[in-house]
């Protein structure tokens, strides 16, 4: 049985977990906030793309809760102009990503090419510069986000495995990228993919979603 001190404390412990609770909560880069505010944009860049709305959000949700911070905002836009690979925006798109994207939505010889339909939706940029400037546009930059989504799901359809509805993996791939690490080669599709830590939470927020 707790004496009065160990109650008083856990009171006071109750007390500063709940006012933690609620200035997260209205700290204005909350990351369900975020969301709320971008949904239009969310619905917009999906049915560009053709993913599922639901599954973007909770990719979003789990790069910002756990790869981003209120420093991003100030340091990313700076790496970026001084000639680092720097996640920017909304999304925390990579700069090479991003260009990478742009590249296999033009080039229809390419094993990464989606389809025709989205051919130029995101125009190849001239500049570094110009790559920066689209991916500080939330809007735009959530259409890189469903843009590598499509081509994700694209090539392994095409290569006879859908993960169409395997969230975790689409997520894995979304966070580790299409190529090995070790060996450069494009990571090759199978039938029995398997989820890294970002996929399995990824999935999980899609259900509560």
């Amino acid at each position: 049985m707790m004496n009065n001190q160990t109650t008083g404390g856990g009171k006071i412990f109750a007390c500063f977990l709940l006012a933690i609770s609620f200035l997260f909560a209205a700290h204005p880069d909350s990351t369900l906030i975020k969301l709320g505010e971008q949904s239009a944009n969310i619905d917009y860049a999906s049915e560009i793309f053709d993913i599922d709305p639901i599954k973007l959000k909770a990719i979003i949700y789990v790069e910002r809760t756990n790869n981003y911070n209120w420093q991003d905002e100030y340091f990313d836009d700076y790496l970026a102009k001084k000639g680092q690979n720097s996640s920017i925006g909304f999304c925390q798109v990579k700069m090479k990503t991003a260009y990478w994207i742009e590249c296999q939505l033009t080039d229809s010889t390419s094993e990464f090419y989606p389809d025709v339909k989205y051919k130029d939706i995101l125009p190849i940029s001239q500049s570094p510069q110009e790559i920066i400037d689209k991916l500080e546009d939330d809007k735009t930059n959530l259409l890189y986000a469903s843009a590598y989504m499509r081509i994700i799901q694209n090539y392994w359809e095409s290569r006879g495995y859908s993960i169409d509805d395997r969230i975790d993996i689409i997520a894995t791939i979304f966070s580790y990228g299409m190529f090995s690490r070790e060996t450069g080669e494009p990571l090759k599709p199978h039938a029995d993919p398997k989820p890294n830590r970002f996929g399995e939470e990824t999935l999980m927020i899609y259900k509560l979603f």
